[in-house]
């Protein structure tokens, strides 16, 4: 279970990052705190963020049921894809 435990753990660390970038952005586009609007690129930050975080709810839990029945090993693979494929891309 410690792969699982820090498949976890880099998940959280992904979300802070993009809670740093949506602080950024705000800077950037000129959208004061709690605007949740705005430039449109603006917005497309605070999507990503918060998409995470609906998405984190779901995630951690059925990671570790997922451990606790079929592996750590494959939990903490899987774990990693889905954390591969929320990373910005540069494109």
């Amino acid at each position: 279970m410690a792969w699982v435990a820090i498949v976890i753990i880099i998940a959280l660390f992904e979300f802070f990052g993009f809670g740093i970038a949506v602080a950024r952005a705000r800077g950037r586009y000129q959208c004061p705190a709690p605007a949740t609007t705005g430039h449109e690129m603006f917005e497309r930050y605070y999507r990503v963020q918060m998409n995470t975080l609906e998405q984190l709810v779901i995630f951690m839990p059925a990671i570790v049921l997922f451990a606790w029945g079929l592996g750590p090993h494959w939990a903490a693979a899987a774990g990693a894809v889905w954390i591969i494929g929320r990373a910005p891309s540069r494109a």
